[in-house]
């Protein structure tokens, strides 16, 4: 699939409490901000770009490390002005020269997202039929996340945010927005720099395209999350291990399946680069954390 992900690492993430980059804290031993570009490899993007910007050496140290010898494309590009998620998509675009083909934006702080929703994600603009669509999913507490409005005709109408939610609204709009984009690469280029930063903030933001490219007569749509956990984020360390209880239950069911003993999941900690053979026990206490390969029949 020629599609390009952007993966927005800029933010420092002041809730983390941390001198660490957020999207550098681990889950199952491994950096969130890799569990999403190994997610994006894995759906088949040729090219991954990671806009950084707090903490720049220490994420390209992460970046760099682990992908020197991938056979995708896989490059850091600094946001050195921190100007919103709108400034850090036409960042990568003009150091990276995407003009064409699927872009899809993800946020870095996702280590849930799978391969294939974002394969899917994907292909939802790679025939042109759609300028973009944004990441729905339906958590069973909406409750802080922006709301989604369609038309009648399935486009999206506007995104509202909590705060401006009116009771009947927050009860009856269930689709939320993950903050996740996909783009037409033509349109998303065409008519990036027509973002403004006309807000209380004085930034760019992403989401302004939606309107921009309705306003120049293009279908913008939303995709559903099939598992609405693949649009959880992280934005603190409660979240932090929330996020690694699913992980965990998700990986752990995975080996399960297919042939692997585990005496209580919910003691079992397992990376998601570990592997495990069929007929294997593993005991509570466990942790395989890391490039593991343990083989069949093993304790």
């Amino acid at each position: 699939m020629d599609a390009t992900a952007i993966i927005l690492a800029a933010g420092e993430g002041t809730r983390m409490k941390s001198n660490h980059c957020k999207v550098s804290h681990k889950i199952l031993g491994k950096p969130m901000v890799q569990w999403i570009v190994d997610a994006t490899i894995k759906a088949g993007c040729s090219r991954v770009v990671v806009v950084i910007g707090s903490h720049a050496d220490e994420m390209r140290a992460l970046i760099d490390g682990a992908y020197a010898n991938s056979a995708t494309k896989v490059e850091c590009v600094e946001q050195t002005e921190r100007l919103g998620t709108g400034h850090a998509v036409k960042v990568a675009l003009e150091a990276c020269g995407i003009t064409q083909g699927p872009v899809v934006v993800l946020n870095g702080d996702l280590p849930l997202i799978t391969a294939d929703t974002v394969a899917k994600f994907a292909q939802t603009v790679a025939t042109g039929e759609l300028a973009c669509t944004v990441m729905a999913m339906t958590p069973p507490d909406p409750f802080g996340y922006g709301r989604i409005k369609l038309g009648a005709d399935g486009q999206i109408e506007r995104i509202i945010e909590q705060k401006d939610c009116t009771p009947e609204q927050a009860a009856t709009l269930l689709e939320c927005n993950a903050g996740c984009y996909a783009f037409d690469g033509a349109q998303l280029a065409a008519h990036i720099n027509e973002i403004d930063n006309d807000n209380a903030q004085s930034e760019y933001y992403l989401p302004d395209m939606l309107g921009i490219l309705k306003g120049h007569g293009q279908a913008v749509s939303i995709f559903h999350c099939d598992d609405y956990r693949d649009g959880l984020g992280v934005n603190s360390r409660i979240q932090l291990a929330q996020l690694t209880a699913i992980a965990r239950d998700r990986i752990n069911e995975h080996w399960m399946v297919e042939g692997v003993t585990f005496i209580d999941p919910t003691q079992a900690w397992i990376g998601p680069d570990a592997v495990i053979g069929r007929d294997t026990v593993v005991w509570p206490q466990t942790h395989l954390i890391g490039h593991v390969t343990v083989g069949e029949e093993c304790q």
